[in-house]
């Protein structure tokens, strides 16, 4: 089973150049090219300096291997007392849910392995570097003491007791890509980290659109449902043309959490007259009445 550490790393991957240890080059990809190809995977948007290469080996035209060092950026949120990565930072504002993630990997987040209070804290509702290297290190599938995790920075933002229960965790993770070229492009292919070995990443991201294809769909029933008890107390469903209309109506009487974006970070759409509606997420393309959108109407 394809363990979440795997997607994340591939998820998170940068720019590398295709050159041999000996400073012959196999390949007409340069730096600049590559960057911009891996930064933007999987709808990613991720920085330049996120990636640093250690050592690229290259063997044909067609293929090399990668040695870097990825600068991630968590969310962690304190649950029952117990500190849990939640989100990764896709872009400069997009965050992405790390059990969706999982979902879509067929893997488990990790639990429990950073609790120990007299190993990482004073108590398990502490955040510490060590217990943040710690759930770092575990989601990467690296045994620790090792230098393949280290954290740069965790962010004051959640960290007074008794208030807050959310922080940023800013690491950096060592991990091993291979890279192919199809055509004129090229792709990650295969990555290993920690002690594991290599894992081949086709169809991920498929993968990953059918559980947000999942998540939008109980998202859209969920206001439906809230939009059919309005009218029954109403007499008609809530007239406009805009989602955000829609949800000032439904919230909180009908509808008890705010929905506003779809997992694909786009505005759901809403049309709707006194006897009818639509519900719409524009799906993975982003682009309205293609074969892609997921509709809910009614009645």
């Amino acid at each position: 089973m394809l363990r979440l550490t795997y997607l994340i790393l591939v998820l998170l991957c940068g720019a590398v150049t295709a050159i041999d240890l000996h400073g012959s080059y196999f390949s007409d990809i340069s730096q600049k090219d590559a960057r911009k190809v891996l930064q933007t995977m999987f709808g990613w948007s991720l920085p330049g300096d996120a990636v640093r290469i250690n050592s690229v080996r290259s063997s044909s035209a067609e293929s090399a291997d990668v040695s870097a060092e990825i600068q991630t950026v968590f969310r962690l949120r304190l649950n029952e007392g117990h500190w849990q990565l939640h989100e990764v930072r896709t872009a400069p504002d997009r965050w992405e849910q790390l059990e969706m993630i999982a979902r879509a990997a067929g893997a488990e987040l990790p639990s429990g392995e950073c609790d120990a209070p007299s190993q990482f804290a004073r108590s398990k509702s502490e955040l510490t570097t060590k217990r943040a290297r710690c759930l770092v290190a575990s989601l990467f599938a690296v045994t620790l003491p090792s230098d393949d995790v280290r954290i740069k920075e965790i962010s004051p933002f959640g960290l007074s007791i008794g208030s807050e229960s959310a922080a940023l965790v800013v690491a950096f993770v060592h991990a091993d890509f291979r890279l192919a070229r199809d055509g004129k492009s090229w792709r990650v292919t295969e990555f290993k980290s920690g002690n594991r070995d290599w894992v081949n990443v086709a169809g991920l991201t498929a993968a990953i659109d059918h559980v947000k294809r999942s998540a939008a769909t109980d998202e859209l029933s969920t206001i439906a449902k809230a939009l059919g008890d309005f009218r029954r107390e109403r007499g008609s469903f809530v007239v406009s043309d805009s989602e955000s209309v829609l949800i000032d109506h439904l919230s909180p009487r009908y509808l008890a959490r705010v929905i506003r974006v779809d997992p694909w970070h786009r505005p759901y759409q809403y049309d709707g007259q006194p006897d009818r509606y639509s519900l719409r997420s524009l799906g993975p393309d982003g682009k309205p009445n293609t074969p892609d959108d997921i509709v809910v109407s009614g009645p």
